[in-house]
């Protein structure tokens, strides 16, 4: 760039890289249906051709990386739905579309619900890793989403046969195209959801077109299979076919055959593996009774253990120590009881009448009633009474009543 007074001037090359970091900073993935011509297969693997309509037409090209997954061969007349970003080829001043998906014009309305599905699904975060369970190292039970009359589940067979006998497959027998297929595939991962005796979910299909595989791609099996609680892994069509359900799953397979040598180890891993446990196991129970046999030659080592009469005789002697002193103790207590006794009884013989009587003082009581007479006025004359005296009983009348006490 040269600047003349305040005039600015552009090199070519300097205009042409403005143009293009403008127009793509203006038009990010854009959609562009046409019809192919000047098509030209480079031998370094690019595409290169025109799309044109009848008004106009652009430069296209498909580098190698992006166009080796096409399920069609482009050519000349052919109409086409391209989706990639527009630039500018600053050597040339060329303005072009580099083309990253390119579908056939019959299938471009499925491929625009697919990305647009996709570009929802993408922004809801059901494509995160961060979310994506691993699958388990050791399933025994797997279960399988797939027709059972396709390539696939033979194919399945015969990889688990041969690579882990020992596992458990679970078919559920699933349409896996047509109108009434997507509901049979959201109908039975939620079976399995609900099931829940396996640790592996696949679901595969052989490959087909895009109309084929298409319940693959409905929303329904999307969600169905990102809600699954279970590890999932999809294997739907040949290796360059993706689905929605693929990019959902927890991890995809190319094919349904590397969907079962992903799913389980060889049997002589599994046979290493237990190897590997069985020796685990043995060096915890060799460190486990050295570990005992060092406390036991420890307690060996204890005074107890070298010395035991010595030991015994020592407690003899405590033992007899303690038996004098539990004699000494019961003795002191018999005689504190002894004595506490002694007390109470001498003051229940102070409270028995035989004692007064044995003082010289006896019970008068009426001879008929037996009613012992405390009071002279409960007597009267010629009234037959009755002695109680400590030795026996007598008989007596009351003859005379000397000085009654008056009451009050």
């Amino acid at each position: 760039m040269t600047s003349t007074g305040s005039l600015e001037v552009l090199s070519v090359f300097q205009l042409n890289r403005r143009a293009r970091k403008l127009l793509e900073s203006h038009f990010s993935t854009v959609w562009v249906e046409g019809e192919i011509s000047n098509f030209k297969h480079h031998s370094s693997g690019h595409m290169y051709f025109v799309l044109k309509d009848d008004r106009a037409e652009m430069a296209g090209v498909m580098f190698a990386s992006d166009n080796v997954s096409l399920t069609f061969n482009p050519a000349n007349g052919q109409k086409v739905l391209a989706r990639g970003q527009l630039t500018l080829y600053e050597t040339r001043g060329q303005y072009q579309l580099v083309v990253q998906n390119l579908y056939a014009a019959g299938a471009g309305e499925l491929w625009a619900a697919f990305e647009a599905l996709k570009e929802r699904l993408r922004r809801e975060g059901l494509f995160d890793p961060e979310r994506k369970k691993s699958l388990p190292s050791f399933p025994r039970r797997i279960g399988v989403v797939t027709s059972p009359t396709g390539a696939a589940i033979r194919d399945i067979i015969q990889i688990f046969s041969r690579r882990a006998p020992q596992v458990t497959l679970v078919i559920r027998p699933t349409l896996v195209q047509g109108e009434d297929a997507a509901d049979d595939i959201t109908a039975a991962v939620g079976e399995f959801a609900a099931y829940g005796r396996v640790d592996l979910l696949i679901l595969t299909r052989g490959g087909g077109s895009l109309e084929d595989l298409w319940p693959f791609n409905e929303e329904r099996v999307a969600r169905a299979v990102a809600n699954c609680p279970l590890p999932t892994l999809s294997a739907v069509g040949h290796e360059t076919d993706m689905t929605i359900c693929d990019l959902v799953a927890d991890q995809r397979a190319p094919t349904p055959s590397a969907a079962a040598e992903l799913a389980v180890d060889e049997r002589d891993r599994y046979l290493q593996f237990l190897d590997e446990q069985l020796a685990t196991l043995e060096r915890v129970i060799q460190r486990r009774f050295q570990s005992v046999r060092e406390q036991i030659d420890q307690l060996r080592q204890r005074y107890a253990f070298r010395q035991p009469l010595v030991l015994i005789e020592q407690q003899k002697e405590r033992l007899h120590q303690l038996d004098g002193e539990l004699k000494r103790g019961m003795v002191n207590l018999i005689d504190r009881k002894s004595q506490a006794l002694q007390v109470v009884f001498t003051g229940l013989h102070a409270l028995n009448p035989k004692g007064v009587l044995q003082r010289g003082y006896a019970i008068v009581a009426d001879d008929l009633t037996g009613q012992v007479m405390t009071h002279l006025r409960q007597l009267s004359l010629n009234q037959a009474l009755r002695l109680h005296m400590q030795d026996g009983d007598a008989g007596a009348e009351v003859t005379r009543l000397d000085n009654p006490v008056a009451e009050g």
